[in-house]
């Protein structure tokens, strides 16, 4: 087997497990990074920024939230493919990924509290994408870590607690947008700094291994970036997983990145009644991920089964989705955030082992992971512009719900022809 990129060789079932103690701090620290990303990501997507639109340019709010999410999403996806092959060649004595965890918790920070002094959309859309460089670099890096220190027979295990982090920060992000809806700014920079702290938190937890002894790599050059950035060939499951995810990500977001507008345009409410709204169905949005979560990632290692999961959550995602669009209530977007959190706790728990199982090339782990990656930022790059499109129609937010819906069945379809995972 051939040496990795943080010098190790890649993690095996046959290699026996390791001990549960260090399984669990791997996990533990890939929460806490988890976490460190998702809530600032969630903050600024599902509640401040788009109130912060709407205040710039009430008339054209649908357009331009769609504008800066498909841009953001559009450069997060450079950054993670170009952060993760920088991140495969770093050599340190804190390891790999340690330098650009830390390093993209504390830009963050940084970016965020410019964000506060935009005054124009342009201005906000410029910071908001420095913002999403800085959170991809703890994305691009801490997805690799699986790969990197998890054996196959524990990687969903771990991986839902991965889910959990993801699914936590996205619910403490939109609670937290929610309590400072009146003061974004405010807001904003305390999503930051916790950012910077638990990214700083989740290396201390789970401190990877010096690698300057590592064998050295070739420098990265341009050519060799445009190199790196293609598809592999030979791996078609790798593709499944990429198109499957890509859509089951853009269904959710078609709905989930117009929450705020959907409450209040589709729904009725008021913008401080759409915003409690918001924070209580985040909190039990969080309460049944959870329990989707914790079920089935166990249960995926105790089967070695993947695939039955994936189809699953996808399927249940779409039936969240359609209360919704049959029941333009309150009491509708809350069974959605209640049925979608246990859609995508069990999809989440699995989905990074899934990812980690299907990878065709260990010496380029966090690359590949970055192509990946490519299906959850494009698919939140396409949902705004997708949802923004069918809205346009004049026929109300109707043909977003059944677009969506149409995106998570197809999502499942193509987890089937997947042949070396069960």
């Amino acid at each position: 087997m051939s040496a990795t990129p943080v010098g190790r060789p890649a993690p095996d079932v046959r290699e026996g497990l390791p001990p549960r103690t260090g399984m669990v701090r791997v996990g533990i620290g890939l929460l806490l990074g988890t976490v460190a990303w998702a809530m600032p990501f969630a903050t600024g997507t599902a509640v401040l920024l788009p109130a912060r639109i709407e205040d710039i340019a009430p008339d054209s709010k649908v357009t331009l939230l769609a504008v800066l999410t498909a841009t953001a999403a559009v450069v997060g996806l450079v950054a993670n493919i170009v952060i993760g092959a920088l991140s495969d060649r770093t050599r340190s004595r804190l390891g790999a990924r340690t330098p650009w965890i830390i390093g993209g918790g504390l830009t963050t920070a940084v970016f965020m509290a410019l964000l506060t002094t935009s005054d124009t959309f342009w201005v906000l859309l410029g910071w908001w994408c420095l913002t999403v460089v800085s959170l991809n670099a703890m994305t691009a890096t801490l997805i690799a870590i699986v790969p990197d220190r998890v054996p196959t027979g524990r990687r969903a295990g771990v991986s839902a607690l991965v889910g959990v982090g993801m699914l936590l920060g996205h619910a403490l992000g939109a609670v937290l947008g929610s309590a400072f809806l009146g003061s974004p700014g405010l807001g904003l920079v305390v999503a930051g700094i916790a950012a910077a702290v638990l990214g700083v938190l989740a290396v201390c937890v789970a401190p990877d291994v010096p690698n300057t002894a590592s064998p050295p790599v070739p420098r990265l050059t341009a050519r060799a970036l445009l190199r790196s950035v293609k598809f592999p060939r030979g791996a078609p499951d790798f593709h499944w997983v990429l198109w499957s995810r890509l859509l089951l990500v853009l269904g959710y977001f078609m709905i989930n990145s117009y929450q705020l507008y959907i409450l209040t345009d589709h729904v009725g409410l008021s913008k401080t009644r759409a915003a409690a709204v918001l924070g209580s169905n985040s909190v039990l949005f969080l309460a049944t991920a959870i329990v989707g979560s914790v079920l089935s990632g166990p249960l995926s290692d105790r089967t070695g089964r993947r695939k039955p999961f994936v189809i699953g959550a996808s399927l249940v995602a779409l039936l969240a989705i359609a209360i919704p669009l049959f029941r333009a209530t309150p009491a509708g977007m809350t069974a959605f955030s209640c049925v979608g959190g246990l859609a995508f706790g069990c999809y989440y728990a699995v989905d990074a082992a899934l990812m980690a199982d299907v990878l065709p090339d260990q010496e380029s782990r966090a690359k590949d992971l970055g192509i990946l990656n490519v299906a959850n930022t494009g698919g939140q790059a396409l949902a705004p512009v997708v949802s923004s499109a069918l809205v346009g129609l004049g026929t109300g937010y109707s043909p977003a719900f059944i677009g969506a819906m149409a995106a998570c069945a197809l999502g499942a379809i193509l987890v089937v022809p997947i042949r070396t995972v069960r």
